[in-house]
């Protein structure tokens, strides 16, 4: 016989203000955590290509969970996939995803998905903008630090921004 635990529902966290926002990859995710109109954190996860599979599943699982004990959001916000070609590739992307939205599980925070041309549209007002596009609203719409970005990295800063915008708490 089993001990039984007592259920704790997450309690409802759709107008919180701090996101932690993933552009979901495998050898690179992007990643932000936004709080009202401020970026507080952005960088890229990057995994070792020459890393077996699992481990750089773990690598990615460990940098979220300490992201996550490090800034305390209290959302996630992940891009959903959207794949036309190379299923293997898709296949690895949704592992890393799973592994991201599980350490989100695990911390107890929501989580949001959004398409993206719902992000294209909620950062640009158009749906099939490029990356030139977005970066130059994101560049309008948040304060950014001076380093180079990488796309992931803007891409999770965008989604970010549709969440909160989304969610009203910009």
């Amino acid at each position: 016989m089993t001990k039984s635990r007592k259920f704790t529902p997450m309690r409802s966290k759709s107008l919180a203000r701090t996101v932690l926002a993933i552009d979901p990859g495998f050898d690179r995710i992007g990643v932000a955590v936004l709080e009202k109109d401020n970026l507080l954190f952005s960088d890229c996860i990057e995994t070792d290509r020459k890393s077996p599979h699992r481990e750089r599943l773990l690598t990615i699982g460990k940098a979220v969970e300490k992201i996550i004990k490090k800034w305390k959001p209290e959302t996630l916000a992940i891009e959903k996939l959207f794949f036309n070609q190379n299923v293997t590739n898709a296949l690895k992307v949704s592992e890393a995803r799973g592994v991201i939205i599980y350490e989100a599980a695990k911390a107890k925070l929501e989580i949001f998905e959004y398409s993206p041309q719902a992000i294209k549209i909620a950062v640009t007002g158009y749906g099939k903008a490029d990356k030139a596009q977005i970066v130059s609203m994101v560049r309008k719409l948040i304060a950014l630090p001076s380093k180079k970005m990488l796309d992931d990295e803007v891409d999770a800063i965008a989604l970010g921004i549709t969440h909160l915008a989304t969610r009203k708490g910009i």
